[in-house]
Order: structure tokens, then C-alpha cells, then sequence
């Protein structure tokens, strides 16, 4: 069970680090497509808000997985 736990936090970092080029591709998309106010607004609420707090929730995650912080658990 370490060892998924383990694998799955290499996971975890990776799609936290990964997530971040992916949703900028998708606003920049989204916002030529519709280059209205409220677009860039949606858009810029997403990219500063949220997406800071979403990818360092992944890596957290995946680093305490990585150290074995979660084996109390089982």
C-alpha cells in the first residue's frame, strides 16, 4: 500500500504542475473564441483565484504522499 501511495503522490504533483500551462491554454482559447468582458472576467477570477489554490492542493497532496504522511492511516 506505501508504494501506491507513493506512486499516486508522483501522480498528484504532476497534474498540480501540469494543470497550470493546461488552464491558461484553456482561457486564452476560451477568451479568443468570446473576447467579451465578462469572459475575461471568468476567466481571470479562474487564473488568479483558483488555479493557484488548486495546484498547490495537488502538490501538497502529492509531496505529504511522496513523505509517507499518510501511512497513519492505514
Amino acid at each position: 500500500m506505501s508504494a501506491i501511495q507513493k506512486l499516486l503522490g508522483i501522480v498528484w504533483a504532476a497534474l498540480g504542475v501540469g494543470i497550470i500551462p493546461l488552464a491558461i491554454k484553456q482561457a486564452m482559447t476560451e477568451i479568443a473564441k468570446k473576447p467579451s468582458e465578462e469572459n475575461w472576467i471568468f476567466w481571470s477570477i479562474v487564473l488568479v483565484v483558483l488555479m493557484p489554490i488548486i495546484a498547490f492542493s495537488l502538490i501538497s497532496f502529492g509531496v505529504f504522499a511522496l513523505k509517507g504522511e499518510y501511512e497513519q492511516l492505514n
